[in-house]
């Protein structure tokens, strides 16, 4: 079974407006809330699509019992860490006019006894047969080598753990071996302090994680793309260009949905790829999860280019 770890969930409250005006009245034209968190969005595409799993997360006070009956209704399972901190709220701002986002994101919080509890709790899932994903941001109160703790519990256990992280907390983890690791271009310039330019620097970049004792490294390049690789073989990944329905916001954490359900039923690293990739674009071009069809899946698979690299 898949479980995903969000320990900074949020609310994500979405307001369309025409034209953001600062400083004077808007009328909104639409709002809604939803449940935020990379982990829990891993979570919701997976159960969209019919594959087992348990979204783990910290929540507390409003917010919380929000995500939590917003990921009922959608047949989300949860486990949830309860805290006595309001689980942290995020606003979104998108105008029509001119496809422009404005993000204003809080920071979260959370207390000792949280996190303690947490790790009690998710130690019941460290066995053998489970693929862990961790991802996304920490709230204040964690510290930073968090991932890189769970990560150590997780190997002893010989679960697989998929980490989509950056900053300090990925440069910590990394060094606990996970068994796949998913930076996106930005991150791996960075990792590395180095511009990336060619699949030689993929290539660089990749085996750079690889001899960390990391078994698969996927490094998503956008609508350019991915490139994926274990010590055995490596794959440049073309994907077709797609009209974006609504934004691209999302495609990264569909990606790693799309790994985790690959890697959980032992699928070969080409296929693991190919088929990220392929839930990624069709996400994109669809608009939402919930509008991917089987025969859209297999369309964009079809017409993704490969390259073998090693």
């Amino acid at each position: 079974m898949i479980l995903t770890v969000t320990l900074n969930p949020a609310v994500d409250k979405i307001i369309i407006l025409d034209k953001l005006k600062l400083g004077k009245l808007n009328r909104v034209k639409d709002a809604k809330a939803l449940a935020g968190g990379k982990g829990i969005n891993v979570s919701e595409v997976l159960s969209a699509l019919g594959v087992d799993n348990t979204a783990l997360a910290i929540v507390g006070g409003d917010n919380g019992n929000l995500i939590n009956n917003y990921l009922e209704k959608r047949g989300v399972k949860t486990d949830f860490q309860w805290s006595n901190i309001n689980t942290r709220q995020n606003l979104k701002i998108k105008e029509n006019n001119s496809n422009r986002e404005t993000e204003i994101n809080e920071t979260g919080r959370v207390t000792k006894k949280d996190i303690k509890a947490f790790k009690k709790n998710l130690d019941k899932y460290l066995t053998a047969d489970n693929t862990i994903v961790l991802s996304g941001s920490l709230p204040e109160g964690v510290n930073k080598d968090i991932y890189a703790e769970l990560i150590e519990k997780a190997v002893t256990q010989d679960a697989k753990v998929i980490l989509d992280s950056s900053g300090e907390e990925f440069k910590q983890a990394i060094n606990k071996a996970p068994y796949l690791v998913k930076p996106n271009l930005a991150e791996i310039e960075n990792l590395l302090s180095t511009n990336i330019e060619s699949d030689a620097d993929l290539k660089k970049g990749a085996e750079y994680l690889l001899k960390k004792g990391i078994k698969i490294v996927m490094i998503s390049l956008g609508a350019e793309g991915a490139f994926i690789a274990s010590k055995d073989e490596a794959y440049r990944l073309y994907t077709p260009e797609v009209e974006v329905a609504q934004t691209t916001v999302g495609a990264g954490d569909t990606m790693v949905a799309g790994l985790a359900a690959e890697i959980d039923k032992n699928s070969s690293l080409k296929e693991t790829a190919v088929y990220a990739s392929a839930l990624a674009t069709v996400f994109v071009k669809s608009g939402s999860i919930e509008n991917v069809t089987k025969e859209q899946l297999n369309e964009i698979r079809n017409t993704i280019k490969v390259k073998k690299i090693y």
